[in-house]
């Protein structure tokens, strides 16, 4: 009889801690679920804020150039300015652009072309996440790619090539591991 009493605590104390990740997660953003995997938000270029363009020479090609543009929903835009910091729950969308150039009588031009990379970021200060290796310096870590646009290809935060977040990232530790430089119109940068 202790074994089944003790077993069915067992379940109700799973089913609880399932459950209040699920709300935590639900609190936290509407593009987390529960095991904490993040989806790539839809129209933020109709909808969210504009925070500025990077413009990143290839590796390469340095010829070449990927022009990021970076998205926020305006009500952690608005909270950063207040604060000076990013909220719990607050998303980050970087969309990765090809380039080509062409001479005009002005000068030589570049513009964005091709959809490469989205990158997302979502703020979690909590550590809700602590088993998902794709969350770490209270953010959580996203990449979509061409060939897997609904579902993020990062793993680990820390992993290889483009999913190694954490070594592209390391410059901006100190600025919550968020560049900002390019965001100067909407008094982000730094």
């Amino acid at each position: 009889m202790s074994k089944q009493i003790a077993f069915s605590h067992l379940l109700v104390s799973s089913a609880l801690l399932l459950f209040s990740t699920h709300i935590a997660a639900q609190e936290l953003s509407p593009y987390v679920d529960a095991h904490g995997n993040i989806s790539n938000p839809k129209n933020v270029e109709d909808t969210w804020s504009h925070l500025g363009a990077y413009f990143v020479q290839d590796a390469k090609d340095h010829q070449a150039f990927d022009a990021h543009q970076v998205y926020i929903q305006k009500q952690f835009l608005d909270f950063f300015r207040k604060t000076g910091k990013f909220k719990d729950g607050t998303v980050l969308v970087k969309r990765v652009f090809g380039t080509t150039n062409k001479s005009f009588t002005t000068g030589k031009g570049y513009f964005a072309t091709n959809p490469k990379v989205t990158f997302v970021m979502v703020k979690d200060s909590k550590n809700t996440f602590k088993n998902n290796k794709a969350w770490g310096e209270g953010w959580g870590w996203a990449l979509f790619t061409n060939e897997s646009p609904m579902k993020s290809t990062t793993t680990n935060w820390k992993g290889s090539g483009f999913n190694n977040c954490y070594g592209c990232h390391l410059p901006v530790k100190d600025n919550d591991w968020v560049y900002t430089q390019g965001d100067q119109q909407t008094n982000l940068g730094k």
